[in-house]
């Protein structure tokens, strides 16, 4: 088991994970150091905040996808209309060519 998957424990305070730490020594029990203990810590930390920042950039990609979805069904019901007013057009026009600039009918032959 990694030091990061030590067993941890909830305070009451924060609510936050610490690791389980005791200052009772027995003859065969070894601690981590004061370093290492910050060290082990910081870790802890910088594991919860990836996750944090994982977790936000999931959220937002899934978002983006919804986005294009809805990007992708507007995109198909313009087409639709386009080809609908298309046919309107060829319908009282016959065959010709439009300038959209200006709205000029060009009646082809």
């Amino acid at each position: 088991m990694s030091i990061i998957q030590q067993q941890r424990v909830l305070t009451e305070e924060n609510l936050q994970p610490q690791p389980v730490l005791t200052e009772e020594k027995t003859p065969q029990q070894t601690f981590l150091t004061e370093e290492e203990q910050n060290t082990l810590i910081e870790l802890q930390n910088n594991t919860r905040s990836l996750i944090k920042e994982l977790g936000e950039i999931t959220l937002v990609k899934i978002q983006i996808e919804n986005r294009y979805e809805t990007a992708k069904d507007s995109l198909a019901e313009i087409t639709l209309q386009e080809e609908e007013f298309s046919e309107i057009l060829t319908e009282k026009y016959g065959n010709f060519s439009l300038n959209p600039e200006t709205a000029e009918v060009i009646k082809r032959d």
